[in-house]
């Protein structure tokens, strides 16, 4: 019986051994997040998805349920549609994946469109027949994510398709696509909140639950968002990955842009532009937030101090978000600022410099704030108009705003005389193209004997020490690529010198107008200065007291002066450990001590909509003790984490158990 024993147990030895081994071997598959677009990152996609072929043939399954706009139910005419519209996107990905194919070889392509688009097609045993062991990559096409992942969420479709993923399955996307790849997804913009608005408490609607959610294997540590720069989502971003419970990094993936993420690795950005990675963990800028009320009617604003900011361009550079390090370098573990530029010469008048208030002109904080301080006897002066005419009706706007006479003046390039008795001067612009820096030289002196001045929109930047001198962002398509994008690369935002009255730079209307490009190509050729990109209806007062932000929305600092500065391979800015603040009206403009030790008090999130909300303190950090520190691994020392592995599977343990009775039962008869 013990020698009849022995193959036995060799068997089960080698049947242990052999599935220990495949589970070891079972990778899962990488995760490509693309902003948004098709042409400009197929050939990419299509390489990964060659590179990533099971036998002869690569096998891609389209699936366009972002394409629903119910995941429940939707009509035959609109299955019909989505069925039509998504095929164009199944002959591109064909022909991608087919020039990808080496020379010579003898792959072949085979693209599959999914006709899922609703919780009932992913539950239909017929639809699991797509979803073979070969396929090697799922590509989700954009949309709406809600209806994207809402009509397979706890469907045999969505089981199949984590098993796939767990095999080496690559699962890319793009734009709704995108933000299903990250477990916490951003599903809208809550009713009622513009993209301006994004800094506002319940701003956005954010799935992270069992039932409301991306997909369960996606990105763990971080929050995905999509046509990042393009639409100008940095504050939604921001809002989220301030919340409890979410994770405090957030990743915005540009437009005709992709990463890949292999274990909560970011590398090898394809396509055209950037992805950008905030940091509010490393020094805890989320558990100090402050939500301030500013107006009654409107929910709380936040405030972030110590944000660590990072570009990706295509290029070497990798950013881990295990560990929150990028490749370029690591944040020192304390980082002490100081914002001196700030500080006014001795004996100037007060500044205001805003953001562009022409539409909200009606009891504006701002104007208001000003004409408190400017006296009865204010000078306009209009410059970077198209027109003598243009500069007058808004001349006349910004007058009847003040409610009393004034003198005013449009200047193109004649210096400026300013009228005597003047007590105060507004500067206003459209244009920064068009705007003579050299015309405004001699408001200077009357500004240094003490006098109040303020700039708005287009006049503003001229007063920092450089500016970007581009019209506002065109409304055509390729125009508006160019201002808002292609901005991101060296070289395609022109900078001229300003007036020098405070050494920064700045940009006005950031979000509206979605400037980010030119404030960070203003940040990166100069990183010894601070960048200040100002919101609509918001500006900086600057006066003896200090620097402070008013008016209706937030300002966001970046600071280049620790960060580290590489180029990609498209000539885009690539920033490691770079730091963003924002502050909001009431806010003084200063930094706050960043340490990855600091401990705060998190402010609540206000109850919204039933609970009137207050205003917060600012918290306080204080340092945990030297004994209980951590240090941060250095980018040598920070190696992939490994992938978790398993046992043999409960199957393989059953027939196992069950050869095992047979065997001992049949030795037992021949025995008898």
């Amino acid at each position: 019986m013990k020698n009849r024993l022995v193959p036995f147990i060799l068997l089960l030895c080698i049947m242990f051994a052999s599935s220990g081994i495949a589970a070891a071997q079972a990778t899962p598959g990488l995760l490509l997040p693309i902003g948004a677009g098709y042409t400009d990152t197929y050939s990419a996609m299509g390489k990964y998805a060659v590179d990533n072929a099971r036998g002869d043939v690569v096998h891609i399954l389209l699936l366009a349920t972002p394409y629903s706009t119910n995941s429940d139910h939707i009509s035959e005419g609109e299955r019909t549609q989505n069925l039509k519209d998504a095929e164009e996107r199944r002959i591109q990905t064909e022909g991608a994946c087919q020039r990808n194919i080496p020379e010579g070889s003898t792959l072949t392509c085979k693209v599959e469109l999914l006709p899922i688009f609703t919780q009932e097609d992913a539950k239909d045993p017929a639809n699991l027949a797509y979803f073979t062991d070969d396929v090697s990559m799922i590509f989700i096409l954009g949309g709406d994510q809600e209806t994207g992942i809402g009509a397979i969420i706890h469907t045999p479709v969505e089981d199949r398709i984590n098993e796939l993923h767990e095999m080496g399955t690559i699962i890319a996307g793009t734009s709704a696509g995108a933000a299903m790849q990250s477990k916490v997804m951003i599903a809208d913009l809550s009713n009622g909140f513009g993209v301006d608005d994004g800094l506002f408490a319940g701003a956005v609607e954010i799935w992270n639950s069992e039932d409301k959610r991306g997909f369960s294997f996606a990105i763990q540590n971080a929050v995905v968002d999509q046509h990042f720069f393009q639409r100008a989502r940095i504050g939604r971003l921001l809002n989220v990955i301030a919340q409890p419970d979410i994770p405090n990094v957030g990743v915005g993936v540009d437009a005709y842009t992709g990463v890949v993420s292999n274990n909560e690795i970011l590398s090898d950005v394809f396509g055209l532009y950037a992805v950008a990675i905030f940091d509010a963990e490393t020094y805890h800028a989320a558990d100090g937030v402050k939500y301030v009320t500013i107006d009654p009617d409107r929910t709380p604003i936040m405030s972030f101090r110590n944000i660590v900011y990072h570009l990706l361009a295509p290029g070497d550079v990798t950013y881990d978000l295990n560990t929150r390090t990028s490749s370029l370098a690591n944040p020192a573990p304390t980082l002490e600022r100081s914002f001196d530029s700030l500080t006014l010469p001795a004996g100037a008048g007060p500044l205001i410099l805003s953001g562009d208030l022409i539409d909200n002109l009606e009891d504006s904080a701002v104007l208001n704030e000003f004409k408190a301080i400017a006296g009865e006897n204010i000078f306009i002066i209009a410059t970077g108009y198209p027109s003598g005419r243009s500069a007058e009706t808004a001349i006349k706007k910004y007058t009847e705003a003040l409610g009393m006479d004034v003198q005013s003046v449009f200047v193109e390039d004649q210096p400026i005389e300013i009228p005597e008795g003047t007590s105060g001067v507004l500067v206003i612009g459209k244009d920064q193209s068009k705007v003579k820096p050299e015309a405004l030289a001699a408001l200077k002196d009357f500004w240094l004997a003490g006098n109040p001045v303020m700039a708005d929109n287009a006049a503003m930047p001229i007063f920092g020490a450089f500016y970007a001198p581009h019209e506002p962002t065109p409304d055509d398509a390729e125009r508006e690529e160019l201002a808002t994008q292609k901005s991101f690369w060296q070289g395609r935002t022109k900078i001229a010198e300003g007036l020098g009255w405070l050494n920064i730079t700045l940009e006005p209307q950031i979000i509206a107008d979605k400037r980010f490009g030119r404030l960070t190509s203003l940040a990166y050729n100069h990183p010894e200065l601070l960048a200040f990109g100002i919101n609509k209806d918001t500006a900086i007062l600057f006066n003896a007291e200090g620097a402070k932000t008013i008016g209706d929305n937030g300002i966001f600092v970046f600071d280049f002066r620790k960060a580290t500065l590489q180029l990609g391979t498209n000539e885009g800015f690539t920033v490691a450990n770079a730091m963003l603040d924002v502050f909001v009206p009431g806010d003084l403009i200063q930094p706050e001590l960043a340490d990855v030790n600091a401990r705060f008090d998190p402010a609540p999130t206000p109850v919204l909509p039933t609970q009137a909300p207050t205003t917060t303190a600012t918290v306080a950090a204080t340092q945990i003790p030297p004994a209980t520190e951590t240090a941060i691994p250095t980018a040598a020392a920070v190696e992939p984490a490994p992938v978790a592995t398993s046992g043999p599977p409960l199957w393989t343990i059953l027939i196992v158990v069950l050869m095992a009775v047979a065997f001992f039962v049949f030795s037992r008869k021949k025995e008898n």
